[in-house]
């Protein structure tokens, strides 16, 4: 009984030098906004691309809070962070969007973006130092919804896309004590039958930390989805791109 109480005793004194686990809790203040092109129609031919700031009257900045949380178990590197915008305006399309007979060109509209992103990776630590390389997975969901009407409320039509986005994923770490920094790349690309779809998301911080419980950041995130092809004779020409700058503070414990 004493030997297994020692053997016991010695393996949990052991167990600090060999396991990790943190928890890192941020929340920002982000400006996001959307630029790019958009096209779709719907059993009316080859969709157009068209600009979303003069066509759609989006894209100005967006005030919107952003939260990330990071679970590190010594190996695996778990990761969430997401957000929430909205964006609304008036444009005049250059084009014809949606139906057959739905909204023609040069008809001034009112559009509504409303859009929730959340991204999880899942990584694997390789230390080198100060350096840390996170090679993994990751999924980036989307709950998007474009909703596009005519100023006398005759037509509207409305795009949305809601679906997990599968990437690969390489996150970047340098530890310099009271500076720190993060980046991370996820990409896909996919090419089936009629649809080519590729997807770039980035995520950047520099944080400083005042204590080593306490940090404060400023960040970059960006998004870009790119994609055409034809989908049950919904035609879709697609460069979106969805970034801004955030700023904010953390504890880590």
């Amino acid at each position: 009984m004493r030997t297994s109480f020692l053997v016991a005793a010695a393996l949990l004194s052991t167990l600090p030098a060999c396991f990790q686990f943190e928890v890192t809790a941020q929340a920002a203040y982000a400006q996001m906004a959307v630029s790019g092109d958009i096209g779709y129609t719907s059993g009316s031919g080859a969709a157009v691309a068209q600009d979303v700031e003069s066509a759609l009257g989006l894209g100005d900045d967006q005030g919107v809070p952003y939260g990330r949380i990071a679970l590190d178990t010594g190996v695996p590197v778990i990761a969430v962070s997401g957000f929430a915008m909205e964006d609304s305006g008036t444009g005049v399309l250059s084009a014809n969007f949606g139906d057959v007979g739905g909204i023609l060109a040069n008809t001034p509209v009112r559009s509504d973006l409303e859009l929730a992103n959340a991204k999880i990776s899942y990584a694997f630590d390789i230390s080198l130092g100060p350096v840390s390389l996170q090679p993994g997975i990751a999924a980036n969901y989307f709950d998007m919804t474009v909703e596009v009407a005519d100023l006398i409320g005759i037509a509207t039509e409305t795009v949305e896309l809601k679906a997990p986005l599968p990437l690969g994923f390489v996150r970047a770490e340098i530890d310099l004590g009271i500076v720190s920094a993060v980046g991370e790349v996820g990409y896909m690309s996919i090419d089936v039958e009629d649809v080519e779809t590729s997807f770039l998301d980035l995520e950047a911080l520099l944080m400083v930390h005042p204590t080593p419980l306490l940090n404060v950041f400023v960040g970059y995130r960006s998004m870009e989805l790119e994609g055409e092809g034809d989908i049950d004779g919904d035609s879709f020409d697609t460069d979106l791109k969805i970034s801004g700058f955030m700023v904010g503070g953390g504890l880590r414990f």
